[in-house]
């Protein structure tokens, strides 16, 4: 199985969207990284992860009322990632999460 384990901070507030017969709260995290060069400068870098979380085993969409911008969390789940073209075509990739576990980690800022 393939799993992937972020700590980070919505990016936006949730979004609860109905997509066919289910219900899926949607959210973009920010997990920042630092790290070093190779001329030795201390760089910090932020990736963008698309996350959903779909209601299901008695799950409850209560949980995105939670979920706000700068909501720190931490959340495990299903990778996944996705090619697209740009506007001016270029070519982007996305790297997406189906959460199965999430934490809200301290309070909301």
């Amino acid at each position: 199985m393939l799993k992937i384990i972020l700590n980070g901070a919505l990016g936006n507030d949730a979004i609860v969207k109905e997509v066919g017969n289910k219900k899926a709260i949607n959210f973009d995290v920010a997990v920042s990284m630092d790290y070093k060069d190779s001329s030795g400068n201390k760089v910090k870098k932020t990736e963008w992860v698309r996350a959903v979380m779909w209601k299901y085993e008695g799950r409850s969409t209560k949980i995105a009322d939670y979920l706000k911008k700068g909501q720190k969390v931490l959340i495990e789940g299903i990778p996944s990632s996705e090619a697209y073209k740009t506007k001016d075509d270029q070519l982007k990739s996305a790297l997406h999460v189906n959460v199965k576990e999430l934490e809200l980690i301290g309070a909301n800022t």
